[in-house]
């Protein structure tokens, strides 16, 4: 690492079948369980005038089920 900036990632998984239907109740309750697992990382990794990125990428660009 070039310049040594922590990367993390939490991911939500979907069947194939879940990710083109309408949300289900329970993939609506994960995202709250993955909100708080990012705010945990940012609370326990960072200090105060820390500077964070959060992204949100919609897609697995090809990572296999």
């Amino acid at each position: 690492m070039k310049y040594k900036i922590p990367v993390h990632a939490v991911i939500i998984k979907e069947s194939i079948q879940e990710s083109v239907a309408p949300m289900t109740k329970e993939i609506s309750e994960g995202t709250d369980i993955a909100i708080a697992k990012v705010k945990r990382i940012i609370y326990e990794g960072t200090r105060e005038g820390d500077t964070i990125i959060v992204a949100g990428i919609g897609n697995t660009v090809g990572i296999g089920q």
